[in-house]
């Protein structure tokens, strides 16, 4: 597939997939939306590819939804916005991928660009980023799974307060109530994502998904349910430690 609105590319074990339309401050369309799904999806099915990186172009992560397309505007791909497959279900296929998510957050990061993060493992942002929830101030439903990520990683009272006040919140609240895990020189941001990507990507083969289902089914089960997949991981990779050691 010819990329038109994003950049793709593998390095050493990374893909890193940038939006790209700069001059829009990478506003998301439709035809933008089928292309991440492309590029996720052949990242997901590389092999040798073992993290992922999404970022922005130019001074902005992702303005929110082209406003072109608000009044049904049909996109060059066939779909409606909120009809292409990235906003109607993709979101469940990028949650249940097993490979490393980084996001990359540079600029503004509003509506469909803020909840898009949300279900990665690990959000790096720049001095200048802001996340931006619109959605109650528009007369919007949250998506993209935000109702139920969002709770998850900032607690349900400053989901609430986000939300409902439709918030901008600057890159040091956004650390402040864990949505951002590190505050990164703009410059240094894209290059210190990848080299976390590399360097969590190195440890021994499959711990990594081993802690990501971990941490995933926490949300859904009793600590005695967790404690017990905890054991069985740890049998599953002493076992396949063992195995490489002999």
């Amino acid at each position: 597939m010819d990329y038109l609105y994003i950049d793709y590319r593998v390095d050493r074990g990374v893909a890193v997939i940038t939006l790209n339309r700069p001059e829009k401050l990478n506003a998301y369309t439709p035809d933008m939306g089928e292309e991440l799904v492309h590029a996720f999806r052949s990242a997901f099915t590389h092999e040798t590819v073992r993290a992922i990186v999404l970022t922005g172009a130019g001074r902005g992560f992702c303005a929110g939804a082209d406003r072109s397309y608000f009044q049904g505007m049909v996109a060059s791909c066939g779909h409606k916005l909120g009809e292409e497959h990235f906003l109607s279900g993709f979101v469940a296929e990028l949650a249940a991928s097993p490979k490393l998510l980084i996001a990359a957050v540079n600029g503004i990061a509003s509506g469909i660009g803020a909840t898009m993060t949300l279900p990665f493992d690990i959000r790096l942002a720049s001095e200048q980023t802001c996340f931006d929830f619109p959605f109650v101030r528009l007369g919007l439903a949250p998506g993209f799974g935000c109702s139920y990520f969002l709770p998850r990683l900032v607690g349900v009272g400053n989901a609430s307060d986000v939300l409902y006040n439709s918030r901008r919140l600057s890159v040091d609240t956004a650390q402040r109530i864990g949505l951002v895990q590190q505050i990164i020189p703009a410059e240094q941001l894209v290059d210190t994502a990848v080299a976390m990507a590399r360097k969590i990507s190195s440890s021994p083969e499959g711990i990594v998904t081993q802690c990501k289902q971990l941490l995933n089914q926490s949300c859904r089960s009793s600590l005695d349910d967790c404690t017990q997949r905890e054991q069985l991981a740890s049998r599953e990779m002493a076992t396949r430690t063992l195995e490489t050691t002999h």
